[in-house]
């Protein structure tokens, strides 16, 4: 099986009979025409959107990042955070190292994967491929878990019992026992580690079991699964994630459903009975790097020591863009949410390269980014709203001045700024410098609200 390493925007090229290869790098690859005609046929069965951009003979990698695996490809897509030039094999071989550490400490605080930060000084495999050690963290966390004890539940049942428990189901009863007296076809329920969450957990325990050569985790799942003995297996858990429910009995179990619900929900209808080798982990790096601003800037609220509180999609804040006859329109859900005793700031995230384009009018944003920013600005009555970026090489900070009805600036602010990615995340004292960065970013752009006056009573 070809192992591959592609970064963002890395090129895949189809390789037709004759031609010459090129050397595979973390930018550009070459694939044989069955092998690559698998993976086009595996992306346009995709429900959920497509990895790639795909011309004639060539697909570019676009923002998903994680792993996929077909017949004869093992496809590790990294995020691309840009730094200085490489010079030699040996840069390569740790910009692509880095780009792994950094997608997994990513990953575990933005909540997609069961990753904690002292389980980072453990992850000794730097150079595997990304799904191993993923499963790997997962089997470790659900195993110590579940040494604590299994969730447990009430589930519902109906047997035939010769005590009577619960309720007589009738209708049942008449039918299965008119002619054993001792017998009552009862509906009752039963504590017990059969749960919809249980039953969730084995089956991505096996199906990781049937897709990881780590002898770990082979021995971690395993021992999961012995643990699990009495939870009934399931040939396609899907249709349960749906009925899972989370309390505060069973929230340590969250961060490792949440893995469980994106690999049950990434296996093909073949795969969910174990006859595929096609399997894929995928994030929207979009989304990651939004879930780990969030966090970060939590930490670096909690620092502030202020009071200062942070609210993620603006959960318990969120409103209307406007009103209509039968009720709100355009539910308004910024990225970042942030209110202290200095004010109010709305963060909106970006994972997306400006490059060059920062030195334009619009700085390279979009008009529907510029729309969205000023909405928020509006409506939230913030002094200040922000667009952030991972920080390239010529990124400029930039600021915007929306303008009132008499086309004079109405007080507000909006800023583009920048984020600095290119650290070890895995060590300490970089992480720490992103939480500062934050914080600083943080203290220098909230404000106090805009008066209503001014922006028509949205303060």
């Amino acid at each position: 099986m070809k192992r591959v390493s592609l970064r963002e925007r890395g090129r895949i090229h189809r390789l037709r009979p004759g031609r010459t290869p090129g050397e595979d790098g973390p930018d550009a690859c070459w694939l044989e025409a069955r092998v690559f005609d698998r993976l086009l046929a595996y992306d346009r069965s995709r429900g959920d959107g497509s990895i790639f951009e795909w011309r004639v003979d060539e697909a570019r990698a676009g923002q998903w990042v994680g792993v996929v695996q077909v017949p004869g490809l093992l496809l590790e897509l990294l995020p691309k955070i840009d730094s200085a030039p490489n010079h030699g094999d040996a840069d390569l071989e740790d910009g692509i190292t880095l780009a792994r550490d950094n997608l997994l400490v990513m990953l575990g605080e933005a909540g997609d994967v069961p990753l904690r930060s002292r389980d980072l000084a453990d992850l000794g495999t730097r150079k595997a491929p990304l799904h191993e050690t993923l499963i790997t963290l997962f089997a470790r966390r659900l195993r110590f878990e579940l040494l604590r004890g299994a969730d447990r539940g009430y589930v519902g049942e109906v047997d035939d019992l010769r005590l009577m428990r619960g309720k007589l189901v009738i209708g049942r009863h008449v039918a299965r026992n008119a002619a054993r007296r001792e017998r009552f076809t009862c509906a009752f329920d039963e504590f017990t580690a059969n749960t919809e969450l249980s039953r969730v957990l084995k089956a991505s325990s096996r199906a990781l079991l049937e897709r990881t050569r780590s002898s770990e985790a082979h021995e971690a799942l395993s021992h999961c699964l012995l643990m699990l003995d009495d939870v009934a297996d399931e040939i396609d858990a899907r249709p349960l994630l749906e009925r899972v429910v989370l309390t505060r009995q069973n929230e340590r179990f969250a961060d490792l459903f949440a893995f469980s619900r994106l690999v049950l929900q990434q296996l093909s209808p073949t795969a969910a009975g174990g006859r595929s080798t096609v399997f894929s982990l995928l994030f929207d790096m979009d989304r990651v790097f939004e879930g780990f601003i969030s966090a970060m800037v939590r930490r670096a609220a909690r620092n502030l020591g202020d009071g200062t509180r942070v609210f993620p999609q603006a959960r318990t804040r969120r409103r209307h863009l406007m009103d209509g006859d039968q009720g709100g329109i355009l539910n308004l859900k910024p990225d970042i949410l942030v209110e202290g005793p200095g004010g109010r700031l709305v963060i909106d995230t970006k994972w997306k390269r400006l490059g060059s384009l920062t030195q334009r009018r619009q700085a390279g944003l979009g008009a529907a980014d510029l729309y969205q920013l000023y909405a928020y600005t509006r409506r939230y009555g913030v002094g200040r709203s922000v667009v952030l970026f991972p920080r390239v090489p010529g990124s400029v900070e930039r600021d915007f001045a929306p303008l009132a009805a008499n086309g004079e600036p109405d007080g507000s602010g909006i800023g583009l700024r920048f984020v600095h990615l290119h650290r070890n995340l895995r060590r300490r004292a970089e992480f720490r410098g992103v939480v500062d960065e934050l914080a600083t970013l943080v203290q220098d752009n909230l404000q106090p609200p805009i008066a209503s006056e001014v922006l028509g009573g949205a303060a």
